[in-house]
């Protein structure tokens, strides 16, 4: 949660893979309740992290990460399309 709570949004998909790992493992060891708590804490304390909290919410449902492309992935595809047109 160190990447959230640093408001690292460039790695906020690495922080979901963590979250899923972290679901995982706490469900295998019959942890549901501490699941279920961390998942209240998250989205009370984080609540306005739009880049964060859709893909957590998923998450909670049982999708894993998604599958579009990151917020960097998304801005190198803007550039290559603007230094095609000649806009700078």
């Amino acid at each position: 949660m160190w990447i959230v709570n640093a408001r690292k949004s460039t790695y906020y998909d690495a922080a979901l893979a963590n979250a899923k790992r972290a679901k995982r493992c706490l469900q295998r060891a019959g942890l549901t309740i501490q699941w279920n708590n961390a998942v209240r804490r998250v989205g009370g304390y984080h609540h306005r992290k739009t880049g964060f909290i859709p893909g957590f919410e998923r998450l909670v449902a049982g999708a894993g990460p998604s599958d579009e492309p990151s917020f960097l992935e998304r801005a190198r595809v803007r550039w290559r399309k603007r230094q095609l047109r000649g806009d700078e």
